[in-house]
Order: C-alpha cells, then sequence, then structure tokens
C-alpha cells in the first residue's frame, strides 16, 4: 500500500505540471465560434442500426474523435492507448506492427503467431485475425473506441480482455480535399491527402486518402560499448572491438504507403451499402534490439563468451544486422444496410490478405550471435456478419445475429545462432500452417421498463475448430536452412462456448445515469507453434474465462461543461493461458503455453472532463488495476521462499494515468491559435512472468504538446511527441544478453495543411 501511495503521489505531481502548461487566464477571449461545454461522441459499441451518444451507453468505453486524433498528432492505435485508464495498446516490442494488447490486466505477452488475442481489433467492422501487421494507423479515421472488459456477445469473435475499433472517414457527399505534409526529426516527411465528392448527387459519394511516411530511424546503431577479447579455449570465433565492427547511422527507418478508398451507395431511401479497401506497403527497419547490463546483473553470453558489455546510452543500439520489416497487404468490407419491416439489417463482409517478411537481430549484439533471418508469413482471412435490430411495441429494442470467420496462416520462422564451440553457425526451423474457423450466433434484448429504467439481456453461442501442421523447432544437421529434416505434426481441436450478458441502467436525471452489469468473455484455446517439442506442439491449451463484474456512473453536470465518469470492476479469470519461458542450455529461451492460473482482478476507473469556459478543456483519466493470482500451476525458476500466488501479473501497471489540456483562442479574421498538452504515467511493471526485478520497467512518463495556427484554408503545426525523451521498453527479455524491445524515442515536428 506504501508503494502504491508513493506512485499515486508521483502521477499526482506529474498531472499538476501539465495542468499548469495551460493558463486559463485568457479564457475570456475565447473563440466565438467554439461551442460551449463538452460535446458527446457517436459511437457504435452496442451494434445498434443507428450510432448512440457516448454517455449513453452503459458500459465501460472510452472514445476518440477525428479532431482528437489529428490534434493529438496521433501515428497509430498505441499513441491513442495513452489516452485510455487500464489499457495498454502496446507492440511485442520485438517484431514491428505486431500487437501485444491489454486490458484491465488480460492479454496477451508473445510473439508466437499461433495464439489468438485477448484484444481484439476491429477495423469497420472487420475482426483482425492475424496480429503480425495489426497495429493500425489513425490516418483517415473518423473515431476509435476503446471497449474493457470482456467483450462476450457483441463484438465479432470472443474477447477475454477487451476490444478496439476503428471507423473509417466516410465520403458524405460534399466535395473536399486535404493535404498536410509533416516534416520532423530522423529526416521524417509525410504527407497525407483525403479527397471526396459526390459521383451521383445524393447517391454515390467516394473518398480516396493516401498517406507516406518516410524516416532514417530514430534509433542510433554505433559501435558502442566494451570489448574484451575471450580466449580460444572458451570461444574460437573471433571477438573483441575489431571483430565487432559495422557500418553506423540510424536504424529502423520507415518507408510506408497507405492508401484508403471507402464509397457509399445510397441505393434507395430504405437500403446503403458501404464498400471499404485498402492497401498497405511497408518497408521498415527491423526491431531496434536495444542490449543493456544492469548493475550487479548476473553475466551472460554477452559478457562471458562474446567479451561485449552494451554501453549505457539512452536510445542506442550496437547491432551487427539491423534487420527489416517488409509488410504487404489489402482489406475489402462490404457493408449492407438495409431497411426491413420496422427493423434494419445489416450485414458485413470482409476479406484481408497480408504478408509479413522479416529479419530480426534477437541478440541485440553486433556479432549477430542469434538473427531470426528472412521469416516469412502470409495470412489470409475471410468474415461475414449479419444482425438485425427491431423496436417492438416501443419497450422492447431485439438484436439477433450471426457470425462466421476463417484465418488461414503459414509461418516459416528460421533462427540462425553462432556458437562458441564452432566457428559454424547452427541453422533452426519452424514450419507451421494454421486454418481457424469460428461459427456463432448472437442476440440481445432491451427492455425499456420505464423511461428511465432498462434492462438488458444477451448471450452468444460460440465454436472455434483449428487444425494445425506443425514442424516444431528443430536444427539442422547441414549449414544451411534447406538441409533439415522435416517431420509435421498434425493436429485438430475444437471447442465450444456459452457468454451472457446481462445490464442494468438508470438515469437518475437526464445527465446522470448509473449502470451494473456481468459479462462473460471466453478466448478459444490455441496450439503454441513455437513448441520446442512434438508433444508442446500437437496439444492445445484450453479456452481460458473471463467473468466481471461492474458497476459505474456516467454524468454530465454544471450545464455540460464538466464530465465525471466512474466504474469499479472485478473479475475472475480462469484457465488463463500463459507462455512460460524456460532456459535450454546454449540456446535462445524457449517457450511452453498452457492453462497455468486462476486470478481475481479488481480495479477502478475515472475519465473526466471539464470545459469551464468556451476554448478551454481540461481532461483526465485515472485507473487502478489491482490483479492477483488464486493459483498458478507448473511455474518453475521461483525463487527458493516465494510463492507464485504472490507474483504481480508482467505487463500490467498497477495505476495508468492521463492528464490533458487544450485551449482555442480566436485571433480575428478567420485566424485560430491552438495550444494542447498532454502527460500520460503507468506506474513499474514485471516484464516477465516470474517478476524478475532485472527486468523490471520503472515508472514512466510521456509528455506530448502542440501548438496549432489556422487561418482560412491554411494551417500550420507545431508538435512534439515524448517531449522529454524518456527512455523505456515495452519488455525486457533475458536472451543471449539482456535485451530491451520497443519504446519510441523523441518525435518533433512542424506539419503544414491546406484544405478546398
Amino acid at each position: 500500500m506504501r508503494e502504491s501511495a508513493r506512485e499515486l503521489r508521483n502521477v499526482i505531481g506529474s498531472m499538476a505540471l501539465a495542468f499548469a502548461l495551460v493558463s486559463p487566464a485568457a479564457a475570456q477571449q475565447a473563440a466565438d465560434d467554439r461551442v460551449d461545454g463538452i460535446q458527446d461522441i457517436v459511437v457504435y459499441a452496442q451494434k445498434k442500426a443507428r450510432g448512440e451518444q457516448l454517455q449513453k451507453v452503459p458500459m465501460a468505453i472510452s472514445a476518440v474523435d477525428a479532431r482528437t486524433i489529428e490534434a493529438s498528432h496521433a501515428i497509430d492505435i498505441r499513441d491513442l492507448g495513452r489516452l485510455v485508464p487500464n489499457a495498454q495498446l502496446d507492440g511485442v516490442g520485438t517484431f514491428p506492427g505486431f500487437a501485444n494488447f491489454f486490458m484491465r490486466g488480460v492479454g496477451v505477452s508473445t510473439s508466437v503467431r499461433s495464439l489468438d488475442p485477448a484484444v481484439n481489433i476491429i477495423q469497420d467492422g472487420m475482426v483482425i485475425g492475424y496480429q503480425a501487421g495489426a497495429i493500425l494507423d489513425t490516418f483517415d479515421t473518423e473515431g476509435v473506441e476503446v471497449l474493457r472488459g470482456p467483450q462476450g456477445v457483441l463484438f465479432g469473435r470472443n474477447a477475454s480482455g477487451g476490444a478496439v475499433s476503428l471507423r473509417s472517414k466516410r465520403p458524405t457527399g460534399k466535395s473536399e480535399a486535404t493535404f498536410k505534409v509533416t516534416l520532423g526529426n530522423a529526416n521524417t516527411v509525410e504527407t497525407r491527402t483525403g479527397l471526396e465528392t459526390a459521383i451521383v448527387e445524393d447517391k454515390v459519394f467516394a473518398r480516396v486518402a493516401v498517406l507516406t511516411r518516410n524516416n532514417d530511424g530514430f534509433f542510433r546503431n554505433g559501435n558502442s560499448g566494451t570489448f574484451v577479447t575471450v580466449p580460444a579455449t572458451a570461444n574460437v570465433n573471433p571477438t573483441g572491438a575489431a571483430a565487432a565492427q559495422h557500418k553506423e547511422g540510424r536504424v529502423g527507418g520507415a518507408d510506408q504507403v497507405v492508401v484508403k478508398s471507402t464509397w457509399v451507395f445510397n441505393m434507395s431511401e430504405r437500403t446503403e451499402f458501404t464498400l471499404l479497401g485498402q492497401y498497405i506497403n511497408i518497408n521498415d527497419g527491423g526491431g531496434a534490439t536495444r542490449s543493456y547490463f544492469p548493475a550487479g546483473a548476473p553475466a551472460r553470453q554477452q559478457q562471458t563468451l562474446w567479451g561485449y558489455t552494451p554501453a549505457d546510452k539512452k536510445w542506442g543500439v550496437n547491432l551487427g544486422t539491423p534487420g527489416y520489416t517488409d509488410i504487404k497487404g489489402f482489406h475489402i468490407i462490404g457493408e449492407l444496410s438495409q431497411e426491413i419491416g420496422t427493423g434494419t439489417l445489416t450485414a458485413i463482409g470482409a476479406y484481408r490478405k497480408v504478408s509479413y517478411d522479416s529479419t530480426l537481430n534477437v541478440g541485440g549484439d553486433p556479432f549477430d550471435v542469434l538473427i531470426f533471418p528472412d521469416g516469412e508469413e502470409d495470412a489470409k482471412q475471410s468474415s461475414l456478419e449479419a444482425r438485425y435490430n427491431i423496436t417492438v411495441a416501443d419497450r422492447f429494442d431485439l438484436m439477433v445475429g450471426a457470425f462466421y470467420f476463417n484465418l488461414k496462416e503459414d509461418v516459416f520462422e528460421k533462427r540462425l545462432t553462432r556458437l562458441p564451440t564452432s566457428t559454424l553457425r547452427r541453422y533452426t526451423v519452424n514450419i507451421w500452417d494454421q486454418d481457424i474457423k469460428s461459427w456463432a450466433a448472437f442476440a440481445n434484448v432491451d427492455f425499456h421498463i420505464t423511461p428511465e429504467l432498462t434492462a438488458s439481456a444477451g448471450v452468444r453461442y460460440s465454436k472455434d475448430t483449428k487444425r494445425m501442421h506443425v514442424q516444431p523447432l528443430t536444427n539442422c544437421p547441414g549449414q544451411s536452412f534447406d538441409s533439415c529434416v522435416l517431420d509435421f505434426i498434425n493436429a485438430k481441436k475444437s471447442w465450444d462456448d456459452v457468454s451472457p450478458r446481462f445490464v442494468v441502467n438508470y438515469k437518475v436525471q437526464p445527465n446522470i445515469m448509473l449502470y451494473a452489469s456481468y459479462s462473460r468473455g471466453y478466448r478459444a484455446g490455441n496450439f503454441n507453434a513455437r513448441a520446442p517439442s512434438r508433444g508442446g506442439a500437437a496439444t492445445p491449451a484450453n479456452p481460458e474465462t473471463v467473468a466481471s463484474y461492474e458497476v459505474g456512473v456516467k454524468s454530465d453536470l454544471l450545464d455540460n461543461k464538466l464530465r465525471f465518469n466512474l466504474g469499479y470492476f472485478r473479475q475472475k479469470y480462469d484457465d488463463i493461458q500463459r507462455l512460460v519461458q524456460f532456459a535450454i542450455p546454449g540456446e535462445s529461451p524457449a517457450q511452453q503455453l498452457f492453462n497455468a492460473a486462476k486470478a481475481t482482478i479488481q480495479g477502478i476507473e475515472l475519465e473526466t472532463a471539464f470545459a469551464p469556459v468556451r476554448g478551454l478543456r481540461f481532461d483526465g483519466s485515472l485507473g487502478y488495476t489491482d490483479a492477483k493470482y488464486d493459483s498458478f500451476n507448473n511455474l518453475t525458476g521461483l525463487p527458493a521462499g516465494v510463492s507464485a500466488t504472490s507474483l504481480r501479473f508482467d505487463r500490467v501497471p498497477k495505476w495508468t494515468a492521463y492528464v490533458g489540456g487544450s485551449y482555442d483562442y480566436d485571433l480575428g479574421d478567420d485566424s485560430t491559435l491552438s495550444f494542447r498538452t498532454g502527460y500520460t504515467w503507468r506506474s513499474h511493471v514485471y516484464t516477465d512472468v516470474l517478476n524478475t526485478p532485472i527486468l523490471e520497467q520503472k515508472a514512466y512518463g510521456l509528455w506530448d504538446a502542440n501548438l496549432t495556427y489556422e487561418r482560412d484554408r491554411w494551417s500550420v503545426s507545431l508538435f512534439g511527441r515524448n517531449l522529454a525523451n524518456t527512455e523505456y521498453a515495452e519488455i525486457k527479455s533475458p536472451n543471449i544478453g539482456y535485451n530491451a524491445f520497443g519504446g519510441m524515442p523523441r518525435y518533433y515536428g512542424v506539419e503544414f495543411g491546406v484544405r478546398f
């Protein structure tokens, strides 16, 4: 408790600094064209035929609109996770673009491709199944909804942790063109172009948007650190500084193109069809593995066998082979809205194909001791969801629907290891393909007992079938990957589940709502395609479940000048799927998947906004998560005297906080000056299951700010993200040495925009 109190005092002090950066002194001169109070956002979280106001939805949901996304200069959905309590929308850290999202302590911390996510990512109604390349850009996005807690009824595939839903901008029939160019550090050049018009007046609308992004990378690769020549009796390979030299310069750069096209067909007064397409071509650098050596830590192979101790240099790397990431893909989504009788049928069909090729320097050293070279991955998915919404007798809102999903994955993972006992290298492969099919039927009814009191009940039946064809991790006898002798295993397993949902909400006043809910989420069983043994690869973990109880209040007070949303949740997390890492002498660590634990998770979430006068606004959020294991089986490697049930959840901070402020000042003559700033903070976390102290990520905060001048059609903006250049990692791991993965250094620049 004393530790939690100290962490909370630290964040309150940091929040006060961010508040101080937005002065209310000039508030009376705010822009006349700005609306008073806090405006609501339209969301689609309850899958109604039409959107609903955020404050009228009785569930834990955070929403970010297009204006906020653009004003914050967010690059992708990870940046929006900073605004949300008890949500960590992070990547895996190792492989760029691979999602490892957590909400309320529930998530997945691994780059094993065969595992389903615990938090679904949904784009325009399409559930993204394959997590490589799943971290989506916020470019040309109308809004993002973050739903916390199990989504067992309403959202696509079952998700035990939550969902992140993105909605692309739709053309409205007006003719408009926008263009923005950004120049930033690391030689960043980014362009964003949007065009929309009516092809046929009132009937056919079209929108095309194009993003290009190029930079040299935010990490500097140098010949740094200290080197000692290791005797040949310990390592027959060349060691020392001369053997570690490589080309210096920036790494982790970007060369990206994203094209989006959206068409709306108003076929009749009762029929609308929307067609959305997207193409991505990303040629980026590899994951920038940062090696470090904690004071007092036991020496590892980097020190004992290769004579290398990394330099203590902020955001510095020393990579012999920096690697690359090549992502190509497209998707097409069709959404039909058809009024039938007094109800509305909504059908969403989608197809997505993505390839992910990469080389990763896992060891993070100049000798290239452990490389994952030229990995090849392909995934394609198709899905169809249909639901019918109808209001009966003015008191019942009924929704029924069905869902189908098919995902096919093909992965060829390679490992290249330098051994101290030989000048030859060890070649290792892991090859597999998986076919996943999911079916579901769901229903939900809202019963308006009185104008103020509504009770809701829903249920979803799900069935998942997975077929795995896998060659477990195996070492090749020769000096090539082609020399491997392959012996594939075939396995198949099905699971089904029934997930209910109950909600009661009561409007104390028109702008104050109380709600209570129970929901259950389930994540299907999973095969561990990266298992080191045949038995481990062929034996899946069974499904995990989350039962969540929640109460909360949503309120707009002081004539809509103050928003105060507060919630409490308690979750029973059963049959938790955990990948436990263990050491294999002379090799990189291996991972075993099993249903390891049960846990109880509870917490509090606060979201608030205050707009005291026109043009001035403050926003804040605070999250507290208390996650405790009730039992934890088959866990090895614990220090003597440490109980598994005393461990904290890895990568789950106890506290998260955000505070921000904005001020829009009318300069007259159709000109506006806007200032925005925000500070996000997380308490410390352990990045491994065993809570190893040297793999701890200390508490840290990130500060962003921007200043924008707009005049008529023109705009110019100065911005900065992580202005203090705080160094942090998404995950840390003991490997050949001690490695830190992920994180983003300071990014700043100027943006010019024009609209027609």
